[in-house]
């Protein structure tokens, strides 16, 4: 496929909804307007590029430069990479301020950026600071806005020490299944997506027995959003917090 036509993909919600949907929908925002801006920039080099590529060369990919802390991915190569938007999810013992919440997983569909962060990984860095903001789609399979991210998978916990991510999405997209462990952590730099309480960490995971595939490890970057009040003051038992975050696959 061409960039330029995945580019334009990008925008068709864009082109075709009027600035009122934007508000409700998307609460539209300076973040929003610098990533269409930018995608409108790519456009226009695109129509002018003679010897445009034609694929996405997953060999491009490379991890967010914040995340140099983490093991190097030595002797793997990017497979996939995904937008995943979902929620973390919390319990509390009680609802005083004398407790405090505690992680119990996540759940979040993926959609497949592998392409975005192959060609234009500024883009990709942008896309979980808008996406926490919009809503789920209300059909699953449907395409998730505002870069027209196709359903890759999704991701939720086997257990409460094993988060894993199905790819194998229909009979016809059947990627496999990256079932890991978490090997290191990293807080999120000052300048994400904090929504009401932070962004959650940066995670380096590692594969465990029952992965299906030839993945390795996993990366989750670029959060927005996801970390709980300091406190359970006023919560119920349960309850989420909307996030966002990049998910890099790597195997061999």
């Amino acid at each position: 496929m061409r960039l330029a036509l995945v580019l334009l993909s990008m925008v068709a919600v864009s082109a075709a909804a009027p600035s009122t949907f934007f508000n409700n929908a998307y609460e539209f925002s300076d973040e929003l307007a610098e990533f269409y801006g930018k995608v409108s920039e790519y456009i226009d080099s695109a129509r002018h590029d003679l010897t445009p590529s034609t694929t996405c060369d997953t060999s491009k990919i490379s991890l967010p430069s914040f995340a140099s802390s983490f093991p190097s991915p030595d002797g793997v190569t990017p497979m996939y990479a995904a937008l995943g938007r979902g929620t973390q999810n919390y319990t509390c013992a009680d609802s005083t301020s004398k407790s405090a919440p505690v992680a119990i997983g996540a759940v979040a569909n993926l959609y497949d950026a592998t392409c975005i962060a192959a060609n234009y990984p500024d883009l990709m860095a942008m896309l979980p600071n808008i996406a926490y903001r919009i809503a789920m789609p209300t059909n699953e399979y449907a395409a998730f806005p505002p870069a027209n991210l196709q359903l890759m998978g999704h991701h939720f916990f086997y257990d409460s020490t094993t988060p894993e991510f199905n790819l194998d999405t229909t009979k016809l997209k059947q990627y496999g299944i990256a079932m890991t462990k978490k090997q290191d952590q990293l807080d999120a730099p000052s300048d994400a997506a904090k929504g009401e309480n932070g962004a959650v960490d940066w995670l380096y995971l590692t594969t465990t027995t029952g992965t299906i595939g030839k993945y390795k490890s996993v990366y989750r970057v670029n959060t927005a959003s996801g970390s709980p009040p300091k406190t359970c003051e006023g919560l119920p038992s349960t309850f989420e917090v909307q996030y966002s975050a990049n998910y890099y696959f790597y195997g061999n």
